[in-house]
């Protein structure tokens, strides 16, 4: 049996239309911090409306906070003219905020509405309704941990679900839940934009799709949740039980497009038709379906010829080093200096994507970052140079010391703990956090950098193929542009973030007949990337490389270029 829980503020999130007595500005701070969304009533009375159809229809928000969906669902239930207090039931994890709400609605039957951890109830608790509606909560797994987390999972295996240690909360909370919807029933929920994109989603999608017959997820080209960094978008599946007949995909302009439609079940557009089966086996996204047809068809097309390459077939793709203490490890040319490290104990490194210019990164690039004042060498003593050290290293490993560095974690957890690790120099540096789109650039100058950028390692047949000049150029293209924007991930503030196993399904063309001007346009764009004149060069790539070595026609190009741009206008405006 269930057994009421105390106030968990820290663990769970809140979601009411107006939070209860608390600041806007106080209420959008606990937001960040805890993962919250506070659901527009628009939104919660679309999804209800969308799932209650008569009546008679009963309906369940498993973590009601302010209680927006339980309103809007005893709202629609006495609208069909039903028994509204017969007909909602709800679990809050919080004693303070179920107290709070059961005083202002005495309307409701409290007998249904439970104080709880949703992972502690099952059927014995609450009967199935046709509806369960509601926003689930979105703990981030660095904090969902300990019995919550291995109750979760619990429960989410209990439904044959699977799910990874980097699971979030909402994606257990969203299985469960399901369980509580009766044959034929619906399912409606907010859920993070994480199930478009993140590897740990895949189960969800195919327990949906499994699960229920019908399945939209609707994506919104403006924000659900404005206030907040996170994006969101929302789940509709129908006819629990029923033999899989489609899942799709809508986009909308924005939350007040819901409005339009009075009744979702009939009104609603039925969307793009995605391949779930190649979604879960890793072939394509959810992502992918915001594309119009012709650029989704073509770029599944154009992975498929053999002169395009996806970038893991031609190199490894890892994080930098950790220093431990990155203003300890790093020197600027007058810190050396004052320091006396002698030259062999130095390795020149690029620190962040906005040092990173051009086609190439060059020694000339780096002298100048130092003359400018750049912390661009690297204190790097290996484990066969920490026997015998020059008494001026010697001295300033004694500081570090003094000044406690050799007790920080990354420090501490190493032997000796001045030497930093894993430090390479790679054929290319890639930026993983992104404005606009993603740069590879050659390492000319055989520099090393840390985990703010990724080191790009070419395989022995790609390194004397293409060189990291030849592929930093064949990366301009409106092809990889748009890959980019597909195969990454947005992040708040209109951020892109390849990780590595995201980066390495980013496609480059790699034709044979433009392989002989490389070295040309690599000359030609670096100039230009230089000169801040990114679309010429832009221009000029897709000119070489996709007109005239893949052969596309100037329409199929224009629409490569189009894609991209409108896909990274929708991200950094969000």
């Amino acid at each position: 049996m269930v057994t009421a829980r105390g106030p968990a503020r820290s663990r769970y999130l809140r979601r009411t239309a107006a939070p209860i007595s608390i600041p806007r500005d106080m209420a959008i701070a606990a937001a960040k911090e805890l993962g919250a969304y506070y659901t527009d009533e628009a939104v919660a009375r679309f999804l209800v409306r969308w799932a209650i159809r008569r009546g008679e229809d009963t309906a369940l928000d498993p973590s009601f906070g302010g209680g927006v969906f339980l309103e809007a669902a005893a709202e629609r239930v006495r609208e069909l003219g039903g028994d509204a207090p017969g007909a909602v039931f709800g679990v809050e994890i919080d004693s303070d905020v179920h107290r709070e709400f059961i005083g202002r609605h005495q309307t409701l039957n409290p007998h249904q509405l439970l104080c709880a951890d949703f992972f502690s109830v099952g059927l014995v608790d609450l009967p199935q309704v046709v509806a369960v509606v509601g926003n689930p909560p979105f703990i981030r797994f660095q904090r969902f941990g300990g019995d919550e987390r291995r109750r979760a999972l619990a429960r989410a295996a209990e439904a044959g679900v699977e799910l990874s240690q980097l699971t979030s909360s909402w994606a257990p909370f969203l299985v469960h839940a399901a369980k509580f919807v009766k044959s034929g029933g619906r399912l409606a929920m907010v859920a993070p934009a994480e199930l478009a994109h993140a590897a740990y989603a895949v189960p969800v999608i195919e327990f949906l799709r499994k699960t229920f017959g019908s399945t939209r997820v609707l994506t919104f080209r403006q924000k659900l949740f404005p206030q907040l960094s996170e994006d969101t978008v929302l789940i509709l599946a129908s006819e629990k039980g029923q033999p899989f007949a489609r899942f799709s995909s809508v986009d909308l302009i924005g939350p007040a497009a819901l409005e339009r439609f009075v009744e979702p079940a009939t009104d609603l557009p039925r969307g793009a038709a995605v391949d779930a089966e190649a979604v879960e086996q890793g072939q394509v996204r959810l992502f992918h379906y915001l594309l119009p047809p012709k650029v989704r068809h073509l770029y599944q097309e154009l992975q498929a010829t053999r002169h395009v390459t996806r970038l893991g077939a031609l190199a490894d793709v890892g994080i930098g080093y950790v220093s431990g203490h990155n203003e300890y490890f790093h020197f600027t040319q007058e810190e050396a200096d004052r320091q006396r490290i002698p030259r062999e104990y130095l390795r020149p490194a690029v620190r962040r994507g906005s040092e990173l210019r051009g086609v190439r990164l060059t020694w000339p690039d780096l002298t100048a970052l130092l003359e400018e004042g750049g912390a661009n060498w690297l204190l790097h003593i290996t484990e066969k140079d920490g026997a015998a050290l020059p008494s001026a290293v010697a001295r300033y490993v004694e500081t570090g010391v003094k000044e406690g560095v050799h007790r920080r974690f990354k420090c501490r957890s190493r032997t000796p703990w001045f030497g930093v690790p894993h430090v390479y120099v790679g054929d290319a540096f890639l930026t993983y956090m992104n404005g606009d789109e993603p740069k590879l650039v050659a390492n000319e100058a055989e520099a090393v950098a840390p985990n703010t950028l990724h080191i790009v390692r070419l395989h022995a047949l790609s390194a004397e193929d293409l060189g990291g000049t030849g592929l930093a150029t064949l990366w301009q293209t409106s092809l990889t542009e748009l890959s980019c924007e597909i195969e990454g991930h947005s992040l708040g503030g209109g951020m892109l973030k390849l990780e590595p196993t995201e980066a390495g399904r980013v496609v480059v063309a790699t034709p044979t007949k433009a392989r002989q001007g490389l070295e040309g346009l690599a000359r030609e764009l670096d100039d230009l990337l230089r000169q801040g004149r990114r679309r010429e060069a832009r221009e000029r790539a897709d000119r070489l490389i996709l007109s005239r070595g893949l052969g596309l026609p100037k329409q199929e190009v224009e629409l490569l270029r189009q894609a991209s741009e409108a896909l990274r206008e929708r991200r950094t405006k969000r």
